[in-house]
Formats: structure tokens, sequence, C-alpha cells
């Protein structure tokens, strides 16, 4: 009987959670890098699989007249296979980039990104990221299922620090 209870509350939480939005994570930082270095490969979506060790795959599909991606298809690790989106982005000045999926999509992502200049090699980064994902499932790295923002900034720091 009470296992019977706990699916039933089971069932009336996940679907009272499919209307709201996903949790949103986000994290501030300072990046040793200039605002402008840091906010092109931000918004270089080809080049994501580069430092975001959880995109396996990245392929423009739109771009705007400043040759901006628009609209990118993902590809994301789990630990147990992959799973697809397309992330539509929106620039709204220089040095700020909100993205999202479409209503029609069954994962939702929704974040945003800006860069405050601080001084020549150095900015300050503003980073904000909700994830849902429609499979129960860990990312891979699992790490990267812990605070999706930091994860994400962590992960662009380590590849900052990189040589070359």
């Amino acid at each position: 009987m009470h296992s019977s209870a706990n699916a039933v509350t089971s069932k009336l939480l996940r679907a009272t959670a499919a209307d709201l939005p996903p949790l949103t994570t986000e994290v501030s930082a300072t990046l040793p890098v200039g605002a402008g270095t840091a906010y092109a490969i931000l918004t270089d979506a080809a080049r994501i699989p580069r430092w975001l060790p959880v995109v396996r795959d990245a392929r423009v599909l739109e771009t705007d007249g400043r040759g901006r991606a628009t609209r990118v298809a993902f590809v994301a690790r789990l630990v147990r296979g992959s799973i697809s989106y397309t992330l539509d982005y929106r620039f709204s000045d220089e040095l700020a980039v909100e993205w999202s999926t479409g209503a029609e999509s069954s994962v939702r992502i929704v974040g945003s990104a800006s860069v405050v200049p601080l001084a020549a090699r150095s900015c300050l980064l503003r980073y904000q990221l909700a994830v849902e994902l429609p499979v129960d499932g860990d990312f891979d790295p699992p790490w990267f299922g812990e605070h999706h923002a930091s994860s994400v900034v962590a992960a662009l720091r380590e590849y900052l620090r990189e040589p070359g």
C-alpha cells in the first residue's frame, strides 16, 4: 500500500513539474582573457565541443548577417548514449547572448551569458543555464549535472588555461 501511494505521488509531482520552467543555475566568474576574446569563444558555436566535454557535436544551421550562429544543432553525451537538441541564439548587444530550445523540443534548455570588461586581460562572465531532459540519465561526464552553469564556466576556464 505504501509503495502504491509513493508511485501515485511521484506521478503527480512529475505531471505538476511538466508545466514548470527548468531549474536555473547561474554563476559569475572572472576569466583571464579580455572581454572580446571570452565573448568570441562563447559565441563560436562550432568551437563549443572543444572546450565543453558534455557536447559531442555542434552544427551551425543558420547565421545572421554578421556571421553569428543563430540556430545550432547539438549532440550531448549521456552516460548511456546521447541526446540531440537545437538552440536558437539571440544577440542583445555586443557582449551578451541568450539561447533556448524551441517550444516543440522535448529537451528544454534556456541560457544567457554576458561579458563585462575588467581590464585588458580579464573580464567578468555572468552565465545562466536551465536544463531539463526528457529522459532519466546522467550526463557524461557525470559532474556536469551537479550545477550546470558552474560546470560550463569551469570547463571554459580550464580551456583558457591550456597553452596555445
